[in-house]
């Protein structure tokens, strides 16, 4: 039996200005309990606020110049990103979404701990 390697992932999706608290919060459980169910865990869940878009996003007949900033880093098998990413598509109130798969991160800092950060610390000690 082969046992599948956990992977920390980082997810960033946009949701619409218009939201209220409810629905964002609604969102977000269902997509803890995506995670929950392929045996993963949230290590860090941020909102970063409202922000205006670098560009207008087009979805349906709605253009958006401002959207919601979710922020989640967790940790479950690879074969979560498919159900997330479906989770997310069906979402009235995402505009965007964006998964990465973090090779070195570092549950104290806000972001991933880059390997070339790492090499050049070593070669000046």
């Amino acid at each position: 039996m082969s046992v599948v390697k956990q992977r920390t992932y980082e997810l960033i999706y946009l949701l619409h200005r218009d939201v209220n608290e409810e629905d964002g919060a609604k969102l977000q459980d269902r997509l803890n309990g995506v995670i929950a169910e392929f045996n993963g865990s949230v290590i860090k869940e941020e909102s970063w606020g409202k922000r205006k878009l670098a560009y207008e996003i087009k979805k349906g007949v709605n253009t958006y110049n401002k959207a919601l900033y979710k922020y989640v880093v967790f940790k479950s098998e690879p074969s979560v990103i498919t159900e997330l990413e479906r989770v997310l598509r069906i979402s009235d109130h995402c505009i965007r979404f964006m998964n990465i798969r973090l090779d070195n991160f570092d549950p104290t800092s806000a972001s991933p701990m880059s390997a070339s950060t790492e090499t050049s610390t070593e070669e000046n000690a």
